[in-house]
């Protein structure tokens, strides 16, 4: 199952090793779709290339290329991936890995000769993996429903940039100017789940491209458009498309916005999941996190992330004691060099690492050890710088305000911050210069204390 898988993988990557440049298919004719309206289809081999170049037939265990006359299988184009499946003549199975198109209507399909053989001219029956493309239909038929969310609460400036189907996934690439709020994104997600519970039906047509126009059809900016185009329909939303989708909404199921990101300048991205493509997710990240958390399974995710978050707050509280210890002991050397301003003591330190409350708890103790003390505290953590001033109850009575010295030295720092005469508190951006407007705090004091 694993070699299978990393076969598919690389028949996505290239077509079997040779590309339409490098083997003259003019004498073969081009291949019939008929994927539209059913997944198996009876079909005669044209050509078989193995190894750049025609072969007669494919044997057991051989990665090849068939080119039939007829397919169900879609070949990869317009951001949907190709179809995988079987083609059956008896006992002989080619497992098709991937489907690939050129631009002279021949379908390649990409894979390997799984049991006995096949020769040019022989007769197959093309049958397309069917729960993969309905999967893959499903996220189609989303991708559209989406952007008419996104042009109903972003506004009308939003196009289709690019997008991407598979079975697990649809990707939507648009334009808009900034991130979407976690409210937009909720929005967009509820309407497009109303317009899939709506039930429409999908309409699919072809029309003149006048007419089509006419009728308000979507096209992709920068595309090129024959006389005639398809045109598919589902309630309000009408566009140019050339892929496979579901006959009815609802049968999408559900859908989940999974990420919302930038891709480029004034281009952003949306992932989404739906129907069985959308469990398979959730189960895919409540397996990740039962093993992240070394839980036994996944009902007992919540209970060990209770246990973890328990864990996590009290050596949260631990090391917030030890920050606390190590300050303290910093401010105790502080006062042996205690700057006298007209009777009171003033001292100031610069931490790392110090979390606010212990901060707090700091400055509480130095206002009850040393009542003529006032004391200013600057310190980060966590990218968050702080300041913090406390007066003891004399230096208060002398005239000391915490709240002032604190929106002085906060505006000096690029920040904000006030609160009451004996303990103040405020946000800075940048403490580079915090040394420096600590030592002259001094001077603010003369000019408070009597």
């Amino acid at each position: 199952m694993n070699e299978q898988r990393v076969r598919a993988r690389e028949a996505r990557k290239d077509v079997s090793g040779w590309s339409t440049d490098s083997i003259d298919l003019t004498a073969v004719a081009p291949t019939q779709f008929t994927g539209y309206t059913t997944l198996e289809q009876p079909a005669t081999i044209l050509a078989i290339v193995r190894d750049g170049s025609f072969a007669d037939s494919v044997e057991e265990g051989q990665q090849a290329t068939l080119i039939v006359d007829a397919t169900s299988f879609y070949g990869e184009s317009g951001g949907q991936v190709g179809d995988t499946g079987v083609m059956v003549n008896g006992e002989n199975v080619f497992t098709v890995e991937n489907t690939k198109k050129d631009h002279e209507g021949h379908f390649m399909h990409i894979g390997t000769m799984t049991t006995g053989s096949l020769s040019t001219k022989d007769t197959v029956s093309a049958k397309v993996d069917e729960q993969r493309r309905r999967r893959i239909m499903s996220n189609h038929s989303a991708c559209h429903l989406l952007q008419l969310a996104l042009r109903q609460v972003l506004g009308n400036h939003v196009h289709q940039a690019g997008s991407y189907y598979d079975e697990h996934r649809c990707r939507f690439d648009f334009s808009h100017f900034s991130a979407m709020t976690s409210e937009e994104i909720a929005k967009v997600q509820h309407l497009v789940n109303q317009m899939i519970l709506s039930a429409n039906p999908v309409q699919v047509e072809e029309l003149p491209i006048e007419q089509a126009k006419n009728k308000g059809a979507m096209a992709l900016f920068g595309e090129k458009y024959g006389d005639v185009v398809r045109v598919c329909t589902m309630g309000d939303s009408v566009e140019f498309c050339g892929g496979t989708h579901v006959p009815n909404t609802a049968q999408i199921g559900v859908f989940k916005i999974i990420s919302e990101s930038s891709v480029a300048a004034g281009v952003r991205r949306i992932e989404a999941a739906t129907g069985m493509g959308l469990l398979d997710n959730a189960e895919q990240v409540i397996g990740a996190v039962a093993s992240e958390l070394k839980a036994a399974g996944q009902a007992e995710v919540v209970a060990k992330a209770q246990s973890v978050a328990k864990e996590l707050k009290a050596q949260s509280r631990e090391i917030e004691s030890l920050q606390a210890q190590i300050a303290n002991s910093k401010v105790q050397e502080l006062f042996a060099n205690t700057v006298s301003v007209k009777g009171v003591r003033y001292i100031h330190a610069v931490l790392k690492d110090t979390a606010p409350d212990s901060l707090r708890t700091l400055g509480d103790q130095v206002k009850a050890d040393a009542p003529d003390v006032v004391a200013v505290f600057a310190a980060s953590n966590e990218g968050k710088s702080s300041v913090l001033a406390v007066c003891g109850a004399e230096a208060v009575k002398a005239g000391a305000h915490a709240g002032k010295l604190i929106k002085e030295i906060t505006a000096q720092l690029g920040g904000k911050g006030g609160g009451r005469p004996d303990s103040a508190m405020g946000g800075v951006a940048d403490l580079s210069k915090a040394e420096q407007v600590l030592e002259s705090v001094a001077q603010m004091l003369e000019g408070m204390v009597k």
